[in-house]
């Protein structure tokens, strides 16, 4: 890299980053973003794990009362904003949109303190990087915005940084431990969440270690840090929830982790390929950075990783995203300082070159914002509406594979969740996989023992609590803006429309609403249910 500039040694955030317009332009991001019309809690994820927090603050039982598919961390990341809503009365949402604005802040300053000691972009300077930043991290998300993946992106950037900083042979100098143990603390948030995204840190660790010709450049103080917490989080989980590691786990594995969306990788492939593509056509002309060399390599773990999953959801492209956009904008600044230092009758069509791309990578960006922001989940003002004319506060049921035909409309209409499931994964996956024909001799056995034993765990909890909602998809709804995607038809539905049980629960039941996904069931005012022989959901839920 260049000649090394001086840094005003002074202290405080505006002089860590090099010049107090690059604050303002962060500023101007933060302000910007309130008006964004997306808001933490209103995401199906978070606000069901609000639904969780508040019944595990009420004295429920993670793995016994409440049978969440994430491990216990997702539930551990949100439940202090949730106790402290409680106390200040506020919103649990009002408070997990401030907890997501603390994170960012703790990611920008903690990446501000690792680029200026560091001066790894000494080259390209640095006053671009901040803002740039706050724009992957607070505009682009959309509706990723609070999500698991979302917080642990942003704690993760500043050991990105790091990373660039453990490569860079003339780094200014060394890095100091207290630095490097909050660094990696911050990085443990992302593999806590799922332990899959550790590819994305491993990944480039191991170029790292391959540029330095030691494998010891992998034994650092950060990493040190992360295999420590998150092996004292692996023994907390086998102490205090032994459930999660016994038969629940096996019928996570069975059912839910097993589940693939394939056909959803065509969404996520191309923008991969055209960002390495794009990365790779800014470095044509020069000696590859190894800092753009080491993103794209964070980046390929973060897509291994949402490989393995199999999901392919907004909320798992993003760690991939935001790390390859890193660098997409190191790729063109770096060609940009090239370009502005030719002399010779090449230098005019460079920077028009240059600005092209910078314009596109800006586009890049822009489109992925609009991408995020289209997949935002939150259900029509009519539902909402119609059930809040019934009741104050109901008691929901949902019946339906779909976690978002629940959440948040449970929440913004004061519902009381009545199952211990977020969604009837276990029935859906059960019945999927059978229609396929992937079970064979002892595994379709116990594959149909699941469905019918998950089938009157829902008619039980029908019956037994007489919920004031139910919620359905529709057998008829629209069709995703994704052709690929998401156009299939609900298999459950159908499934529990034929059950003779069923049917006659739900003759105590009356339509009051539609939207594009959902139908809204209100209990009739005469309603007497037809069943009365009745096993325990416990029973019933095996």
């Amino acid at each position: 890299m260049a000649n090394v500039r001086n840094i005003n040694t002074a202290t405080g955030f505006a002089s860590s980053i090099g010049s107090l317009s690059a604050v303002w332009l962060v500023a101007t991001v933060v302000v910007f973003s309130l008006f964004m019309p997306w808001a933490a809690g209103d995401n199906t994820d978070v606000s069901w794990l609000i639904l969780i927090c508040e019944k595990v603050l009420d004295g429920q039982k993670l793995y016994v009362d409440i049978l969440e598919t994430n491990p216990p961390f997702s539930v551990a990341l949100y439940i202090g904003p949730v106790w402290l809503s409680q106390r200040f009365g506020i919103s649990p949402e009002s408070a997990i949109e401030f907890f997501i604005y603390m994170v960012f802040f703790v990611s920008i300053a903690l990446s501000a303190v690792v680029i200026e000691r560091s001066r790894i972009f000494v080259d390209v300077k640095t006053q671009w990087i901040y803002p740039a930043l706050a724009v992957l991290l607070l505009i682009m998300p959309g509706n990723v915005f609070g999500q698991r993946e979302h917080i642990g992106t942003m704690l993760f950037m500043p050991m990105l940084f790091l990373m660039m900083w453990r490569i860079e042979p003339r780094a200014a100098a060394s890095v100091p431990l207290s630095l490097a143990v909050a660094v990696g603390l911050a990085g443990s948030v992302l593999v806590l969440v799922k332990p899959h995204w550790a590819a994305g840190i491993v990944l480039p660790y191991l170029f790292i270690a391959w540029r330095k010709r030691s494998a010891m450049a992998c034994l650092t103080a950060e990493n040190v840090v992360i295999f420590t917490v998150c092996a004292a989080y692996l023994v907390s989980v086998y102490i205090w929830f032994p459930e999660f590691l016994g038969a629940f786990l096996q019928l996570l594995l069975r059912y839910y982790v097993s589940l693939r969306a394939n056909v959803n990788i065509f969404a996520a492939l191309p923008t991969f390929t055209v960002f390495v593509v794009f990365a790779v056509f800014q470095m044509r002309r020069s000696v590859w950075r190894d800092d753009v060399a080491l993103a794209v390599a964070s980046a390929a773990g973060f897509f291994v990783s949402m490989l393995y999953l199999g999901k392919y959801w907004p909320n798992h492209q993003y760690p991939y995203q935001a790390t390859l956009l890193v660098a997409m904008l190191l790729a063109v600044a770096s060609r940009w300082r090239m370009a502005l230092g030719l002399t010779n009758t090449e230098a005019a069509s460079e920077v028009a070159s240059v600005r092209l791309h910078a314009a596109a990578a800006l586009a890049v960006i822009v489109a992925l914002s609009v991408m995020h922001h289209q997949s935002y989940q939150l259900p029509e003002k009519s539902l909402v509406d119609a059930i809040k004319s019934r009741y104050a506060s109901p008691s929901v049921v949902q019946v339906s594979s779909d976690l978002s035909v629940g959440n948040p409309l449970t929440r913004m209409t004061n519902g009381r969740w009545l199952s211990a499931y977020a969604h009837d994964w276990v029935g859906t996956y059960a019945l999927w996989g059978l229609m396929r024909g992937e079970y064979q001799g002892e595994d379709e056995r116990i594959a149909r023992q699941d469905l019918d034993s998950y089938t009157r765990y829902v008619n039980s909890l029908i019956r037994d609590n007489r919920p004031d909602i139910i919620l359905m998809d529709r057998l008829d709804k629209k069709k995703s803006a994704w052709p690929l995607t998401a156009n299939f038809p609900p298999i459950w539905i159908v499934w529990m429309r034929q059950n003779a049980d069923f049917q006659i629960l739900m003759e105590d039941y009356e339509e009051i609403a539609s939207g594009d996904y959902i139908e809204v069931y209100a209990r009739r005012s005469d309603a007497h249910s037809s069943l009365t022989q009745a096993s325990s959901p416990a029973a019933a839920s095996d």
